[in-house]
């Protein structure tokens, strides 16, 4: 997004705050969170600094709410994409899932995830939103899948935790590797272990 194009909507983001969140997120995605301080964002948003803290009080408060957005988005995408939506499983889901994070533009919000747990080290109320909207959240979407598939909930609320552990590290790996090849086969090794105990468990994956 060009400083030129954010410029021109300078008086949008006066008054609407989901506009200057989009704009706040993309901005944090491309540069991270590295000495990021709130008026080099308000000023390549081309607000003032007085506007930017009408709409998020701190900077940690920007930030929880970006990672909120990019939780939100990522979780409408699930549920919009007609691809995810007619996978026929949860492995088909995973693989169908992991393709798509794989994309430099979406490897960005993993990037992201893994600074945000590096910055909210310390216990805090804040620290508890953080974790619901970056883990809790995401295991909900992939256990409410797989009870669909046939699994109890209380079964599926752990294999969706050990699924989600298995995607995000393995997209860390990725990031740290560049070794796509080998990612892609420990996803497909691991999707492959899902597809089996789901037969035998009895559950039919109509695969």
């Amino acid at each position: 997004m060009s400083s030129s194009r954010i410029d021109g909507r300078s008086l949008r983001f006066q008054h609407r705050r989901p506009e200057l969140l989009a704009a706040a997120t993309e901005y944090v995605l491309e540069h991270g969170l590295g000495g990021l301080s709130l008026r080099p964002v308000a000023q390549a948003l081309g607000v003032t600094h007085a506007t930017l803290l009408r709409h998020f009080s701190s900077k940690d408060e920007l930030l929880l709410a970006v990672a909120e957005k990019v939780r939100a988005d990522l979780a409408a995408w699930l549920v919009s994409d007609v691809e995810l939506r007619e996978a026929r499983s949860t492995a088909e889901l995973v693989r169908a899932v992991w393709r798509r994070l794989c994309e430099p533009r979406e490897q960005r919000q993993f990037l992201l995830l893994f600074e945000f747990v590096g910055h909210h080290g310390e216990e805090s109320g804040e620290d508890e939103k953080l974790s619901r909207s970056i883990v809790h959240d995401w295991i909900e979407i992939i256990a409410n899948r797989l009870v669909a598939d046939g699994w109890t909930p209380e079964d599926a609320s752990a294999l969706s935790t050990l699924v989600l552990a298995q995607v995000r590290g393995l997209q860390l790996d990725l990031l740290v590797s560049g070794d796509r090849a080998r990612a892609d086969r420990a996803i497909d090794f691991a999707v492959r272990l899902l597809d089996r105990s789901m037969r035998a468990d009895g559950t039919d994956d109509h695969g």
